[in-house]
């Protein structure tokens, strides 16, 4: 039992893992699926970065299992590599769920600026306070070009919540907490300086929307925020609040914000057809160049060839073939290095099952099929002198436990 106490991970010549398993954030700088979807991906972020919108503005959609996280991680790392350089932004990954039917907006404004942080926000605050010349602070944000959205009250009270986060201790904190939506007592708003409450969708906008122009011009960097499981929006079904969010949402997304970018994740099982009436509405599909704005991962895996390419690119990623080359020649196993653990008809095996099962044609499904036929070809080890590949029985077992 020459392979006894030999782990997964060395058996199957894994490189820097226990599992055949893919992490979106871990793995990020691989996408793993079709390629023309990968380079469209890239075109649309470079084109919104020099159209009007100024930033990335669009949507991915996909059933579950499709590959929305991952997608999202690959962006993230698309903006921080690819496009660091000439466009610099800071992505910011969130998960918006869960959300209430009555949710109103200010829940999410408050999870977006929990996504940037206070740190975040002061230290950006502090870069722009120490260019400035002048030494009335408020006066200085408020002639900076940092505060160009929202009315007088709204930006002169944003002027002072940012001279505040300077400072410090209590007053630092509630004029955070001022930009999150908290409502101050009279007392609290003579001490911070502030004319108004956030109360409108259109105030917690602009006052985000401040926030990012005051991050560009401390930063040199443009907010981009990556927000999963946006579906949950279509949770929210009391018409005062889905007034609320299709007017916040169609603000977000107007030209005139080139500050802050928005990609957004919906869970859709069928497609275009599935993402609901809040993603389909005309004002918010204007914004986003109509259909041109919507990137489906649903169908990319369907065909028999699709299957294939997705198994041997996940494979070259996650196998050390040149190890892998190494024990083929030295057992003679029936296989080739791009295939290993697999079998040539192991592999045609998997590709065919998934084809004919739309429902499974997926990222996680393939990669779970993956893993559990190696992981029960590594299991008959004990009783070989030479390494189990992933033969067609082996599949079959495992797609099939019961049959």
């Amino acid at each position: 039992m020459a392979f006894e106490n030999v782990p997964l991970r060395e058996y199957f010549c894994l490189r820097d893992r226990e599992s055949f398993s893919i992490d979106p954030w871990r793995d990020s700088k691989v996408y793993f699926g079709d390629q023309q979807l990968a380079e469209r991906i890239t075109r649309r972020i470079e084109s919104d970065f020099v159209q009007p919108r100024g930033v990335p503005k669009f949507f991915i959609t996909g059933s579950f299992g499709s590959g929305k996280t991952h997608t999202l991680a690959h962006i993230q790392f698309q903006l921080t590599t690819k496009f660091g350089e000439m466009y610099p932004t800071e992505p910011i990954y969130l998960d918006i769920a869960p959300l209430t039917s009555r949710e109103r907006y200010e829940r999410i404004h408050g999870r977006l600026m929990d996504a940037i942080g206070l740190n975040r926000a002061r230290l950006a605050v502090e870069s722009v306070a120490d260019a400035m010349s002048e030494v009335d602070k408020v006066e200085g944000f408020l002639q900076s070009g940092v505060l160009p959205f929202g009315d007088e009250a709204l930006r002169s009270s944003q002027a002072n919540v940012f001279r505040n986060l300077l400072f410090g201790g209590r007053q630092m904190q509630l004029s955070w907490e001022w930009m999150r939506g908290r409502k101050t007592t009279v007392d609290e708003a003579q001490m911070l300086g502030t004319q108004k409450h956030l109360a409108e969708p259109q105030d917690f906008v602009n006052c985000l929307l401040n926030l990012g122009a005051l991050h560009v011009k401390g930063t040199g960097k443009r907010i981009v925020f990556l927000v999963d499981e946006a579906e949950a929006i279509r949770r929210v079904t009391n018409p005062d609040s889905q007034a609320e969010l299709i007017h916040a949402v169609r603000i977000l997304l107007e030209n005139t914000n080139s500050f802050i970018g928005f990609v957004f994740a919906i869970q859709a099982e069928a497609g275009m057809e599935d993402i609901g009436e809040f993603f389909e509405a005309p004002d918010i599909m204007r914004r986003v160049d109509f259909a041109q704005g919507y990137i489906d991962l649903n169908g990319l895996v369907l065909r028999v060839e699709d299957v294939e390419d997705f198994i041997r690119q996940t494979l070259a990623y996650l196998v050390d073939q040149r190890k892998a080359e190494g024990i083929i020649a030295a057992e003679s196993l029936d296989t080739s290095a791009d295939l290993f653990p697999f079998t040539n008809d192991g592999l045609k095996s998997i590709s065919t099952h998934i084809s004919d099962n739309p429902s499974r044609a997926l990222p996680a499904a393939i990669i779970s099929w993956m893993s559990n036929a190696a992981i029960e070809a590594w299991r008959r080890r004990l009783d070989l002198d030479r390494h189990q590949l992933v033969e067609e029985s082996i599949v079959e077992e495992t797609i099939f436990p019961e049959g």
